[in-house]
Parts: C-alpha cells; sequence; structure tokens
C-alpha cells in the first residue's frame, strides 16, 4: 500500500479489482449491518446541496457508507479515537470538502466499532485507508503534515480515475449521472439485504443478457459462494466436501489464491468422480476474474499440473 512520501502507485498497483482483491477481508461486516438502516448523517459543502464529503461510519452502516459508495467514489477511512482527537480529522475534512465530493472522508470511532479496526487490521491511531470499489487501496498511520495529505489523496485520485462508476461533482455542477440501470440495482438490493437466492437469481439473468460484461458473472459467481457458504450446501465428510467449503469461504473473503489452491491442493490427491466434482468448481470460480489476471494464470498453470 502506499504511504505519504512515497512513489505514486504502479500501473498494477491501479488495478483494483486484480491487486487487491482480498488484501483486507471487509465482507464480514456485512452480518453486522441491518438490513434495513437509516441515513447517516452527511456533511455537504454549503449546507443541504452539494455531494457529499463527510460521513460518519459504525458497524451497522459500513457497508452502505464505506463499501457501497466506494463504488462510485474513494472514500477515504479515519480510524480515530474520541478519546485522543488529533487535528488530522480536521484537516481530512477540510481536504474533502474543498474536492467537491471527488473523494469522501469517513471518520469511525474505533473505541465504538472495533470490529471496523480489526477488519482494516489497524495497529495505531488515527490510521487512513482510502477505499475503492470495496477494497483497501492505500494506507498510513499517525499525523502527516498538509502538503503530504495532498499528494497522498492526488495519487488515490489518480490511482482511482476512470475505474469507479461516480461522477463527481454531478449534483454541484448539474452534469447528468449514469444511465439507469434497474435490473442491477435490483440485483445489488437483493444482496445488500441478505437476500441470497434472489440476488442470485437476478444476476444471473443479467449474465444470461449481459454475456460480455465481466463484472456481473464474478457477482453471480460470489453469490452463489456466499450462498452455499451460508447453506453449508457441501455438508458432508471427506476431502472434497471440506475442500468446496474452504473454497466457497475464501472467495467469499476475496482470498482468491486460497480458494483456487485448496481446490488445486484437492484435485491432486483425488480421482474420478471426486476430480471431476472439484476440478469444475475451480473452473466456475475462476471465472470471478479475468482470463489475464495473474491468480487466473497462475491457478489454469497448477491445475494443469496437478491433472498431468
Amino acid at each position: 500500500m502506499t504511504r505519504p512520501g512515497n512513489r505514486p502507485p504502479s500501473a498494477s498497483e491501479q488495478k483494483l479489482a486484480a491487486s487487491l482483491a482480498g488484501a483486507v477481508d471487509l465482507s464480514g461486516l456485512k452480518k453486522r449491518a441491518e438490513a434495513k438502516r437509516d441515513p447517516v448523517a452527511a456533511r455537504t459543502p454549503g449546507g443541504d446541496t452539494g455531494p457529499v464529503t463527510l460521513v460518519e461510519v459504525d458497524e451497522a452502516t459500513f457497508e452502505q457508507e464505506v463499501l457501497v459508495r466506494s463504488t462510485q467514489v474513494p472514500v477515504v477511512v479515519e480510524l480515530m479515537s474520541r478519546r485522543a482527537p488529533t487535528v488530522l480529522t480536521t484537516l481530512l475534512s477540510s481536504l474533502a470538502e474543498e474536492g467537491g465530493g471527488q473523494w469522501v472522508h469517513a471518520v469511525v470511532d474505533v473505541d465504538a466499532n472495533p470490529g471496523i479496526a480489526q477488519a482494516f487490521q489497524a495497529r495505531a491511531v488515527p490510521t487512513v485507508v482510502a477505499v475503492a470499489a470495496g477494497r483497501p487501496l492505500a494506507d498510513f498511520e499517525g499525523e502527516q503534515p498538509e502538503d503530504a495529505l495532498r499528494q497522498w489523496i492526488a495519487a488515490v485520485l489518480q490511482a482511482t480515475e476512470g475505474k469507479l462508476s461516480g461522477v463527481p461533482g454531478s449534483e454541484a455542477t448539474g452534469q447528468p449521472d449514469d444511465p439507469a440501470d434497474p435490473e442491477r440495482d435490483a440485483a445489488e438490493d437483493a444482496l445488500a439485504d441478505g437476500e441470497l437466492a434472489t440476488a442470485e437469481e437476478r444476476f444471473a439473468a443479467l449474465v444470461d443478457s449481459r454475456p460480455r460484461d465481466h463484472s456481473l458473472l464474478e457477482a453471480l459467481r460470489y453469490v452463489q459462494a456466499a450462498r452455499r457458504a451460508a447453506e453449508d450446501a457441501d455438508a458432508g465428510e471427506g476431502t472434497v466436501a471440506a475442500a468446496l467449503r474452504a473454497a466457497d469461504r475464501a472467495l467469499v473473503g476475496g482470498e482468491y489464491e486460497s480458494a483456487f489452491a485448496v481446490l488445486v491442493d484437492a484435485i491432486r490427491v483425488s480421482a474420478g468422480d471426486d476430480r471431476a466434482v472439484l476440478r469444475s468448481r475451480l473452473v466456475d470460480l475462476l471465472e470471478s476474474l479475468p482470463t489475464d489476471d495473474p491468480r487466473a494464470l497462475a491457478a489454469r498453470r497448477n491445475l494443469a499440473n496437478a491433472l498431468y
């Protein structure tokens, strides 16, 4: 992860969905969120109009205010303690307001929300983590001078430029938002509400109607793994059942390499129908990533070695 004073992210580091998947398991916080939530108080420049620049986040609102919001614009999460306030909070809020909605400052009191600090593996406060597309991009610990903060934020914005769905500043400038996508919205709403069977059905229909949109296939494979993990559909004894369960849990946590590895290892010691079942699941999970993703390429090589 990048830090103030270090080099800007390289091209490979900027591939959020590929290079950062599973770096920190934030998905577990979804389980703590209520299915329906009250809106979180958010600050906008000049009052009630304009883009949101500041949100206060707890474990119940983390999914919506950080994970979901970060699919539109970067969310800079500040893990702080109200027992020991620092000037960093004021400085970040000021810079976010100055940015006019290009990124959002999310404040988390770790004393009241230790689960969030644990999910980010924070070792000290304050700790600041930039989240984009639901995944950590860059972080630093401790207070920083304003110039270093500006450079760090600029690097975050550069790394995420053109990769997120939001149109920063559109509320203030009158620019139109992206076209509505009610079918995808319905699928994502079902997932957010924990209705996994409904979400799977809706994402499957979207995959059939939009076969070239890989993000839909990735979402479908995630939902399928989450549903199996929740229902323990592969309950049973033996290497095959254990490998299938472990792979699903790893995929839900964003740990693609672990999911692939556990299946490949099981394939090495299996034969016949057991090997066919494991291979089929591995091929399905490999579809979660683009074919040129380094982790997918490595897993395919390992599969070939295991089979032959």
